[in-house]
């Protein structure tokens, strides 16, 4: 069986998980085998680490119902397209990096000279 310390720092870690999933303070407590004043108490440690406020902690979890409501399905993603075009762009991208590169090869050539004729 966990200690006190453990089964507090195994709940503050697990709490927005819980919380989001509908737990209530009450089971979250008894589910970790500590007071429901603990878990209240270790409340502002956790939103200081989540940045957010300890009442939002305590907010129940907005659950939509989509029921009755007609949407239209998402087009499956064809992963061999995805990748052929990835790799298109990818190929373009090599491209305009060897122009970029030869530009500045011919800029800096360019300085060296006008640095030649001005000594």
């Amino acid at each position: 069986m966990q200690k006190p310390h453990e089964r507090t720092l195994k709940m503050m870690e697990n709490y927005v998980r819980l919380h989001e999933e509908g737990r209530s303070v009450s089971e979250i407590a008894k589910l970790y085998g500590l007071s429901a004043s603990t878990v209240y108490g270790r409340l502002a440690e956790i939103a200081n680490k989540a940045g957010v406020s300890r009442e939002s902690l305590l907010e129940k979890p907005f659950t939509a119902n989509h029921s009755g409501r007609n949407f239209t399905p998402v087009k499956p993603v064809n992963t061999t397209e995805l990748e052929r075009r990835f790799n298109e762009v990818l190929d373009n991208l090599k491209k305009v990096r060897a122009e970029l590169s030869l530009c500045i090869a011919k800029q800096e050539e360019n300085a060296k000279i006008l640095t030649i004729r001005k000594e």
